[in-house]
């Protein structure tokens, strides 16, 4: 696995695995979580479990950390990395009647590369599960520039690569539109447009 493969990897891993170690139990409301409850967590200003990273905790949406020689994310040291959480945007993507929290990160490990991607996540059993992804990218090449929410859809802007772009600067944007359907998000791809300057 290249570099890059492995770093995307981690990133994926990584923004998932808040679901598993970052948000407290909340008052048991039977198998699912009352609609709203997923609103009473501070997504800006919680821990995130970063895969091999470790425990990273945010304030006000972002973290810096250095980096240990065994991987981990530490409080010591000359800051190397970052974590970025943008705020949460809710809707019932499922149509379960529960409300979830859309969540959009951005990890650096160092250097140039800033890999982003799109984290869903609700309450069932008073127990923050992730519901579904969407992946990102880095910076230019497939990150995400934006998100939005069109009733029990998710839009996003992704950033596209141009010939002669540099990775930092994108000239074009993709819009997806992502659907729940059959239990799982997908992306509409007949909805698919391109060719847009990225926001």
């Amino acid at each position: 696995m290249t570099a890059y493969g492995a770093l995307t990897a981690c990133v994926v891993a990584a923004v998932a695995a808040c679901a598993h170690g970052g948000a407290a139990p909340l008052a048991n409301h039977g198998s699912r979580g009352a609609t709203g409850e997923v609103r009473a967590i501070d997504w800006q200003n919680r821990t995130y479990v970063l895969d091999e990273l470790g425990p990273v905790k945010v304030t006000n949406g972002h973290a810096d950390f250095a980096i240990s020689d065994d991987n981990k994310a530490v409080d010591l040291g000359a800051a190397s990395g970052s974590y970025r959480v943008d705020p949460p945007l809710f809707a019932d993507i499922d149509g379960d009647g529960v409300e979830d929290a859309v969540i959009s990160g951005v990890v650096s490990t160092g250097g140039t590369g800033h890999f982003s991607d799109i984290r869903i996540y609700t309450l069932r059993a008073a127990k923050l599960v992730e519901l579904a992804a969407i992946p990102g990218g880095d910076r230019g090449d497939g990150g995400i520039a934006h998100v939005a929410l069109d009733g029990r859809a998710v839009i996003v802007d992704r950033n596209v690569l141009a010939e002669g772009d540099g990775i930092c600067c994108a000239s074009g944007s993709q819009r997806e539109r992502w659907l729940w359907r059959n239990g799982e998000l997908v992306e509409d791809v007949a909805a698919r447009r391109g060719g847009d300057a990225p926001h």
